[in-house]
């Protein structure tokens, strides 16, 4: 008899020993967004051939695991495949739907995640049409989204990547309507990343705070999505995500239009704005805004 129930008890040990290790908790996910700027030869010294060795050592270094860009044309777009071959991405130029004009794309890790789905929305009244001009905006505006399988872990994300308008201050309202109204039907409750430059600063010099407010209230009513930075547990830097291309830009108002918002199903760890400039070269006209988090278990 105590042979059989000592095989019995090795047998359930090693049974439940089995079930743990199938367990596979979700692991750390790194997210960036950064405005490229687009490929202007009048940039000078700032031009993108002599930005491309920045912006590689950068995510070279970083490893993110998912990236919004915005300002990206078909031929940076070509380039930052090159840069990064671990990664797969989604988008279409703003134009036309196509190759035309510039894209909003997301990149992300193949070996970490499998896409299920894509699309291109345009921040107009007709957002199926591609090249639609909405409101006051003036000039196309678009959204990309994609549905991923974490291959790790198993779970589904969807991930919105967008850049509003910068003339008309209408058209960032409606956009911001639209988007969540999008991210509502398309993702429904299922966890959720929005990224992109939003024109839309926390105090702006003629409209105040409102559109910031505006912004942040309706993300976080109609989607329980928040700014990474006020739900990181650490923030290791922050302030104004542009610098303009400006020698004195450390003197800029602390001013972000570039955010990554969150739902609930992710715990932001740190939130960070680098400050990235290589031998008087800037990265780009923009910062990179970068949030660590981990997706929350059930």
């Amino acid at each position: 008899m105590i042979g059989i129930a000592t095989h019995f008890l090795i047998g359930l040990l090693f049974a439940l020993g089995s079930q743990a290790a199938e367990v596979r908790p979700s692991p750390k996910l790194t997210v960036v967004n950064l405005n490229i700027r687009y490929d202007n030869p009048e940039d000078g010294a700032y031009k993108w051939e002599n930005r491309i060795p920045i912006v590689r050592s950068f995510f070279n270094q970083c490893a993110p695991d998912l990236i919004g860009f915005q300002e990206v044309t078909q031929r940076q777009l070509g380039d930052l495949a090159a840069m990064l071959p671990a990664y797969g991405f989604v988008g279409r130029g703003r134009n036309d739907g196509l190759a035309g004009g510039e894209f909003n794309p997301i990149f992300y890790r193949k070996d970490r995640f499998e896409l299920l789905e894509n699309a291109t929305f345009w921040l107009s009244e007709s957002p199926d049409v591609a090249g639609s001009v909405g409101w006051d905006a003036q000039l196309p505006r678009i959204v990309t989204w994609a549905k991923l399988k974490d291959r790790t872990s198993g779970k589904l994300i969807f991930h919105f990547n967008t850049h509003f308008d910068n003339k008309g201050m209408e058209s960032r309202f409606k956009g911001v309507d639209l988007l969540c109204e999008k991210i509502a039907e398309i993702a429904g409750e299922s966890p959720t990343i929005a990224t992109g430059d939003f024109n839309i600063r926390k105090d702006h010099p003629r409209y105040g705070k409102e559109p910031y407010i505006y912004l942040r209230e309706k993300l976080s009513e109609r989607l329980q999505m928040r700014s990474a930075e006020f739900v990181a547990k650490r923030v290791i830097s922050d302030g104004a995500t542009g610098n303009g291309f400006e020698e004195n830009w450390q003197e800029r108002p602390p001013h972000a239009v570039d955010y990554i918002f969150v739902d609930p199903n992710f715990q932001v760890s740190t939130y960070q704005v680098e400050k990235i400039i290589e031998n008087g070269v800037f990265i780009a006209d923009h910062w990179p805004v970068v949030a660590k988090m981990t997706p929350c278990d059930p």
